[in-house]
């Protein structure tokens, strides 16, 4: 399936710094409009741009002058990437699409936190009205609380928060009639106090029965929450591999439908890799921090479309720090070729990698590619998942870092 030509972004917030960025991944010129819709679905805001191949644009959001959703549509191929800055809070998004597996008639969110203020924006992007359930569930999978609304009419959206929910630690699933896209925040107020985090809603159609992270480690104060989303207990085996995919650490437990787990992952005190495999499908989240930064992934699947063979990341930054890993999660050893291109797309540095072997990583950094702004490609000969960090610089962000998956491109 190629990237998309249409992606959606369920919030650009008003009093928030929000950068959107789209890169026009096609072979031939694009033709792009970006459209911002108040909570009606009115166009209250618009503008249209040409795009030469590979050729980034960063969007006047910040104009944008009141609470909005945004789509961004294109004749050609598109991927694209939100970040949305206040102080040392930073949250950071793909675009949605069907395509990703954000967009969807059943969203789900492994994690609600009760030590933080969780906030919901619902947008549905279908063009009819929408009835959506929301449910609750504990850590155990026990329903708690549902709610919803009806006829919520074409490009909508709706808010929830933790008032809704009830303030608790569990999951939230988002089923609707139409499809929608969602979007979290988690705002910290109890141990990462000046720090927050955003996820997508997955779309828990076709789940897998495997989830990657190419990074934990002792870099970090890592934590990893695993769900099981299928309709019977489900083992789930947790491994950590080092560099060269040796298995170095491993966790067992069997979890009851729609029940949650935090595997030990702090007792890995290496650079590693996680893999969790189940025989029920799952879904699964990590988050990373480091005093005020924090990095937060999804679990990396072929479903999600963030395991291929052909990675791309709308976005590396001069003014930061760029770090990337790449995990081979095939069973062959896989040979890389990164493409660095800047803004107008013009390719600036070719890298190749040396042999990894199955389920090895790589690691490449800004001081290997060019610390330039622009984009980045990596082709890959076996399936890989590609894991950026950007840390700011202190004349940028003091004290932020941002985190993505490449996007497949087929």
């Amino acid at each position: 399936m190629p990237a998309p030509n249409k992606i959606y972004f369920p919030q650009i917030a008003v009093g928030w710094e929000d950068w959107v960025q789209v890169v026009n991944v096609g072979d031939e010129i694009a033709n792009v409009m970006a459209v911002a819709r108040n909570q009606q679905g009115q166009a209250v805001w618009s503008q249209e741009f040409k795009l030469n191949p590979f050729q980034a644009f960063t969007t006047a959001a910040d104009t944008v002058t009141v609470p909005a959703s945004m789509t961004i549509s294109s004749d050609m191929p598109i991927v694209g990437e939100r970040h949305c800055h206040k102080e040392t809070i930073v949250f950071n998004f793909p675009g949605a699409s069907p395509e990703a597996m954000t967009v969807g008639n059943r969203l789900f969110f492994p994690e609600i936190y009760e030590g933080g203020a969780d906030w919901f924006q619902i947008l549905n992007v279908s063009e009819e009205p929408t009835n959506i359930n929301v449910i609750v569930r504990d850590r155990n999978g026990k329903v708690v609380n549902q709610f919803g609304i009806q006829n919520l009419a074409p490009m909508n959206w709706w808010n929830f928060t933790d008032k809704e929910t009830g303030n608790i630690s569990g999951t939230v699933e988002v089923m609707s009639t139409q499809q929608i896209t969602g979007e979290r925040h988690l705002h910290y107020h109890v141990g990462h106090v000046g720090s927050a985090a955003g996820q997508l809603g997955q779309v828990i159609d076709r789940p897998a029965h495997r989830q990657y992270f190419p990074e934990v480690s002792d870099a970090w104060d890592d934590w990893i929450q695993i769900v099981n989303v299928g309709n019977a207990p489900g083992k789930v085996t947790v491994i950590a591999r080092d560099q060269t995919g040796k298995s170095v650490w491993s966790q067992e437990k069997v979890l009851e439908p729609f029940q949650v787990w935090n595997p030990d992952v702090e007792q890995i005190k290496q650079q590693t890799s996680v893999t969790a495999i189940s025989d029920q499908h799952i879904l699964a989240e990590r988050h990373a921090h480091s005093g005020t930064q924090i990095l937060n992934f999804p679990g990396a699947s072929r479903r999600n479309r963030t395991i291929g063979r052909r990675l791309f990341f709308p976005e590396v930054y001069s003014g930061g720090l760029d770090w990337f890993r790449f995990l081979n999660v095939s069973e062959e050893v896989c040979n890389i070729v990164i493409i660095a291109r800047d803004r107008d797309g013009k390719v600036t540095k070719q890298l190749n990698s040396p042999p990894i072997p199955p389920m090895g990583w790589w690691i490449a950094t800004d001081k290997e590619i060019g610390n330039i702004t622009g984009t980045l490609e990596a082709l890959c000969t076996q399936n890989t998942v590609g894991e950026r960090h950007l840390h700011y610089s202190a004349e940028v962000h003091k004290g932020v870092a941002v985190g993505q998956f490449g996007q497949v491109l087929d």
